[in-house]
């Protein structure tokens, strides 16, 4: 039997909305990423999106600017220590190669695949900085343990929520428990936007250091008062070109953002099944001798076997 790993979840919703993008002739990052940004902020019960090419793009961002914010006490440099856990995706760890940052690895709780808390407890010292969690296969880490474990300690945390949009630990979505939380939104994921990926974050400083860094590092997109350059000149041809901090091009399309407007309408949906077919999973598969099943952190957008 053919089991497919991932299903188009498209209609005529999201055929309609790529349809009038094309017929408005504008097809890079405009209205319709706009309006997705903030329905999907709104989504997850954060201040600020910024939508990116991917959630690869995301996380590369993320960790781009940790380099480059004021608050010296968050901000990153390269030796900084950052723990990772141990299973993840491979854009996952190479930003942190990328910006010279020293990984170290925790083992992951083998019954629920996410970060193992007492080996996170031995694996922390002075010179950790950053504390990158993942939430894995839909199940959110237990960040009141990791916050608990953090709290006297000055140790930032973010969160790869690439797999696990919608899962939720007491009554919070997971991937805003962390300064920072990146999505993606590629065929396989919760929703669909061809490609696509999100950041959120309740920080002011760094969602417009997002902003900037997303697009070249130019001024163009940040708002005329802003935290990164202070308030921006009046002449438009100044801002248009003005490049202030070392940027990327990982700008979304509006085809993405259009399409990604009508997927979040059908995400509570989505998960709902999501969970329906893991208990169907976990129900004929509970007496496998030589398979265990991923437990629940909290409320799961979806479980895995092992």
């Amino acid at each position: 039997m053919d089991f497919k790993l991932a299903s188009n979840t498209w209609d005529s919703a999201e055929l309609e909305a790529v349809q009038q993008v094309i017929d408005s002739g504008k097809f890079s990052m405009g209205d319709r990423v706009a309006e997705y940004e903030r329905d999907f902020a709104s989504y997850c019960g954060s201040k600020h999106c910024v939508m990116v090419s991917s959630g690869s793009s995301a996380n590369l961002l993320m960790i781009a600017s940790l380099f480059f914010t004021k608050d010296k006490k968050r901000r990153l440099k390269r030796g900084d220590e950052v723990i990772v856990p141990a299973v993840s995706w491979s854009t996952t760890y190479f930003p942190l190669q990328q910006y010279g940052l020293k990984v170290i690895f925790v083992d992951i709780d083998r019954n629920t695949l996410n970060l193992d808390l007492d080996k996170l407890d031995a694996a922390i010292t002075d010179k950790t900085k950053l504390i990158f969690t993942v939430n894995l296969l839909g199940n959110s880490n237990d960040f009141e343990s990791i916050n608990n474990i953090i709290s006297d300690r000055n140790i930032t945390l973010i969160e790869d929520n690439c797999e696990s949009l919608g899962a939720v630990f007491e009554a919070k979505q997971a991937g805003t428990f962390g300064l920072m939380g990146s999505y993606s939104s590629f065929y396989s994921h919760h929703i669909a936007t061809m490609e696509g990926g999100c950041i959120t974050t309740d920080d002011e400083e760094l969602f417009h250091i997002l902003l900037a860094i997303r697009a070249h590092g130019w001024t163009r997109n940040l708002p005329h008062k802003n935290l990164v350059t202070g308030t921006k000149s009046d002449d438009p041809f100044e801002e248009a070109f003005k490049f202030v901090l070392p940027g990327y091009n990982v700008r979304p399309l509006e085809m993405s953002g259009a399409i990604g407007i009508q997927q979040l309408k059908k995400l509570p949906n989505f998960i709902k099944l999501r969970r329906e077919n893991a208990a169907y999973f976990q129900d004929i598969f509970a007496a496998h001798p030589f398979l265990e099943m991923q437990k629940e952190t909290g409320e799961s957008s979806g479980l895995a076997l092992l």
